[in-house]
């Protein structure tokens, strides 16, 4: 029987969460598609670009866990059948998520002049300030589509993830080449705009996004209501105790790999390069974590409205990201291909880059399994709306044990990237303990 309920679990997660999480993969491969882009107009629109967006991905990062505090919220509504709770809860979060995109906009206002302050040179400022005018509405628009997609989530229904993603990625291809490079057809000529038009092009990807998913919401039966100003403030409010913990643990993840780099890159820059392609390619591997935790948090929050047992779930989430790394490792250690190394298209050039890849490939995939497992875990507290200890865990160790450990060995003992990788791992490692620990105590309250 027990056998039997795994199984069936397993798949059910694995279908839902499976097209969120190869959903989640293909949105990565847009950024991808627009640094190759870039990158073949010239190198100056390419490092005004990666400047611009590294600053609007810390705060989509942020934005992204903390608008999950809706997402266990208005799955256990859902659940109930509970739709005017389900409505608010989700009018709350597209509240949160305007209230942010307005911030964002402003504060990219006076980008550019900030970096003129800081002495950044003249033509990166001016293809810096070209792309911003350009993506700035799609920048607004990605944070009401991350209210809009966990309402969707929340629902408990992703059949049309795939579909969605795929089709912004190869609408978001086609309009960076015409935009960006220009286009002729017959006595028809589209003029290239370069980075401009990669910017237009990214905004109107949004735009597609945030329409396919409103179209999404509005089928499952939801429509905007009224809030009495204290209802509002009530919704809001418990969105906040929610998703600012698990912000605040978004924000530090997204914040380790930048500061090992910078560390590292003061001494090593060959070695900073293997890093930065070891964390590079870790980003893309634990997408697939990232989109099972939201389904898992959806299926968490339902079992905890009903009242049932989530052992079984856990048993399943688990095995299901043990298969997930399998592959990986199957595909890393069996077939010998360093996946890292893919990133460089010529390797052949770079032969002291290669071989540091191979060197640290163990343990950058020892990393990667971690950070998958507290991924894994994480989702599944969020579901029991246990977040203070996902948070205070990751703080501690990646913060206080990843970048600690790695300005004693770098800058103190004067060692070099291999240390900073071990101090990497070692956070990892003490985080996927201390989450792990904090689930069972969390699971023998629910049962």
């Amino acid at each position: 029987m027990m056998i039997r309920e795994l199984r069936r679990e397993m798949r059910e997660i694995g279908i839902f969460g499976g097209r969120i999480a190869i959903s989640e993969v293909i949105l990565f491969s847009i950024f991808l598609a627009d640094i190759l882009m870039l990158g073949l107009i010239d190198e100056i629109s390419l490092s005004a670009a990666l400047l611009v967006n590294s600053t609007f991905v810390l705060f989509f990062v942020t934005a992204l866990g903390f608008l999950q505090g809706a997402l266990p919220l208005a799955s256990a509504h859902w659940e109930k059948a509970d739709k005017p709770r389900f409505f608010a809860t989700v009018m709350g979060s597209l509240i949160i998520a305007a209230l942010i995109a307005g911030g964002v906009v402003t504060l990219f206002a006076g980008y550019v002049p900030l970096l003129r302050m800081l002495g950044f040179a003249d033509d990166l400022l001016a293809e810096a300030q070209r792309y911003i005018i350009f993506i700035l509405p799609g920048y607004a628009l990605a944070f009401l589509y991350i209210a809009v997609r966990n309402a969707v989530i929340a629902t408990g229904d992703s059949s049309d993830f795939m579909t969605l993603s795929l089709s912004a990625l190869l609408l978001n291809v086609g309009l960076n080449w015409v935009l960006g490079f220009g286009v002729s057809v017959a006595s028809i000529t589209i003029p290239g705009l370069g980075i401009a038009g990669i910017g237009l092009a990214s905004s109107l990807v949004e735009i597609f996004l945030l329409t396919g998913f409103t179209l999404l919401l509005w089928r499952t039966g939801f429509r905007p209501v009224r809030m009495a100003r204290d209802q509002m403030r009530q919704v809001i409010g418990e969105q906040c105790r929610l998703g600012l913990p698990v912000g605040v643990l978004f924000f530090v993840d997204s914040t380790l790999f930048s500061a090992i780099l910078i560390i590292v890159g003061r001494h090593d820059v060959q070695g900073m390069a293997a890093l930065a392609l070891i964390f590079e390619w870790i980003a893309l591997a634990v997408m697939v974590p990232v989109g099972l935790s939201e389904a898992i948090i959806q299926r968490v929050s339902a079992l905890r409205a009903s009242g049932g047992s989530f052992q079984i779930l856990v048993m399943a989430c688990m095995c299901l990201s043990g298969l997930y790394l399998a592959v990986l490792a199957l595909i890393q250690f069996g077939f010998g291909i360093n996946m890292p190394a893919l990133f460089i298209l010529e390797g052949e050039a770079h032969p002291a880059l290669m071989l540091l890849l191979n060197e640290y490939a163990l343990m950058g995939f020892g990393v990667a399994i971690m950070y998958s497992h507290v991924i894994i875990v994480a989702g599944i507290l969020r579901g029991l709306l246990d977040v203070m200890a996902s948070m205070i865990a990751v703080v501690l160790c990646y913060w206080v044990v990843g970048i600690g450990l790695t300005l004693i060995f770098v800058e103190i003992m004067g060692l070099g990237s291999r240390h900073a990788l071990i101090a990497v791992l070692l956070s990892a490692v003490l985080a996927a303990l201390s989450i792990s620990w904090q689930l069972h105590r969390s699971g023998r309250k629910f049962g």
